[in-house]
């Protein structure tokens, strides 16, 4: 049938063909000319969250620190989400898509994470969800959707580092007959070049990285999650790495007390299950602050196994919806927990 339908378009007339052949390398050759102008009117600006978060999982909570890096000028703090009451997340990298030329207000999506993902975990009511995705995987795929409506709009080169994210999301929580665990999913671009500068910028599926529970044999101790990513062993020490070279900033927050020393030594020597909550928070409060510019912002938080989430350094009270605004969502209930984890060890 294809033989025949090439034969066919060659027994038509010379001047025909010709006609045919340059309207289809004009309008080749037109496509991202106009391609070109639709992109300058979709074109948006990013501007990045950049900071660091460490996580500690203790014998009776699991504990999250967020805080800025003084990265690039224009840079946002990360901020702190409350998912659910078992539940934290930070988003960092391309957070804030802002519109130059439009009067809607800039999309910030670490202000819709607690939406999105309530959606993305709403179970009808359903108790029994043996059979649903993950609610890990869940979480990465209503945040891919939304991701990738605003990057459809991305039409120049974007640089990223070596294997750096687009964004990079942190969770920590707990999972009732499972225990604590913290995530990081991770949204890589691709762009594909359409001509005259011209980019189709797609987002790929998440990646998804289980830091908490590690691996058997692996040491549980002070994890941290940096945007953007950096080489430890070239940059900024971790908190942990300063605590084994025992920095002098430390020593004394370290050994505040004997019960606060003790837990400090399990959560260094790689057992912070046996650590206790109440020290390791008291630690963090005072050390993050003592090795971070003054300016820092900080918020910090934990999800307590038996009582939830609970504020540690909460951030500025945002300020009271305008009158008539819907209220915001209630917070949707912990489902089972993910087919993703590592099985926890205790």
């Amino acid at each position: 049938m294809a033989t025949r339908q090439r034969n066919r378009w060659v027994s038509l007339s010379s001047p025909l063909l010709f006609l045919s052949a340059f309207i289809s390398v004009y309008l080749w050759l037109l496509s991202p000319c106009a391609f070109a102008q639709e992109a300058s009117d979709q074109e948006v600006a990013v501007n990045q969250v950049e900071g660091r978060v460490v996580i500690c999982a203790t014998k009776d909570a699991i504990i999250l620190a967020a805080m800025d890096t003084h990265g690039e000028a224009g840079s946002l703090p990360p901020t702190l989400t409350i998912l659910s009451a078992q539940r934290i997340g930070v988003m960092m990298g391309a957070v804030e898509w802002v519109q130059p030329d439009s009067k809607d207000k800039p999309v910030r999506l670490d202000d819709d994470f607690h939406r999105i993902i309530a959606a993305a975990l709403n179970t009808g009511g359903q108790k029994d969800d043996g059979f649903r995705t993950s609610d890990i995987e869940s979480i990465g795929i209503a945040v891919l959707e939304r991701v990738r409506v605003l990057a459809a709009m991305l039409h120049h080169k974007i640089k990223l580092g070596e294997d750096e994210p687009l964004i990079r999301i942190a969770l920590a929580g707990f999972v009732p007959n499972y225990g604590p665990e913290a995530w990081t999913i991770d949204y890589h671009i691709r762009q594909d070049a359409l001509g005259n500068d011209i980019y189709r910028t797609r987002v790929l599926r998440p990646s998804y990285n289980q830091i908490y529970p590690p691996e058997k044999g692996q040491p549980r101790t002070f994890m941290e999650v940096r945007f953007p990513p950096e080489n430890r062993a070239n940059g900024e020490p971790e908190l942990l790495d300063l605590l084994q070279q025992n920095d002098s900033r430390l020593t004394k927050f370290r050994a505040e007390n004997e019960i606060q020393a003790k837990s400090m030594t399990f959560a260094v020597e790689g057992q912070s299950q046996k650590a206790d909550a109440a020290s390791v928070v008291n630690f963090m409060k005072a050390a993050l602050p003592a090795i971070t510019p003054p300016e820092t912002k900080l918020t910090m938080a934990k999800v307590d196994y038996d009582a939830g989430f609970q504020w540690i350094l909460a951030p500025p009270k945002p300020p009271a919806p305008p009158p008539g605004e819907m209220p915001q969502e209630k917070t949707p209930e912990e489902p089972e927990r993910p087919t993703l984890r590592h099985k926890s060890q205790n």
